[in-house]
């Protein structure tokens, strides 16, 4: 009986891993703002990571910042964030807006002298602007 519960076990996991891929690529996980806040630089490679734009350069709307998503949905405001992910989009998509939620693909870049996450691909996922302003859930 226990093997019969441990190969049902292994088998969930499988099964499930095999649901968690993305279209037959390399898995890349999904990755917070909170997740890579204390040590940025220690993720290499290509990264995805979820976060709400909350902020754009003056002279450059490719160049944004993004926030956690779920400190944001907590404190309901575009600047409580203790950390802003600097960001260049070089994706030839559209520029996402002021507090839309993003899932961001790219990498580490320097940039102007500075380090940046240089996003070669940006899905929007929602805009949170509603529940910002007690307009949505």
């Amino acid at each position: 009986m226990k093997r019969l519960a441990i190969l049902f076990c292994f088998a969930f996991i499988f099964v499930f891993s095999i649901g968690c891929t993305n279209d037959g690529d390399a898995e890349i996980n999904i990755l917070s703002i909170n997740d890579i806040q204390s040590d940025p630089l220690s993720f290499t490679g290509e990264l995805r990571i979820n976060g709400i734009v909350a902020l754009f350069a003056d002279d450059d709307f490719s160049v944004f910042g993004i926030m956690d998503t779920a400190e944001l949905l907590f404190c309901k405001d575009l600047y409580c964030g203790a950390f802003t992910l600097p960001v260049k989009y070089v994706g030839g998509g559209a520029i996402p807006e002021l507090a839309d939620e993003v899932d961001i693909t790219g990498s580490w870049s320097d940039f102007d002298g500075s380090i940046i996450f240089e996003a070669t691909d940006i899905v929007v996922k929602r805009n949170i602007m509603p529940i910002l302003t007690g307009g949505g859930s």
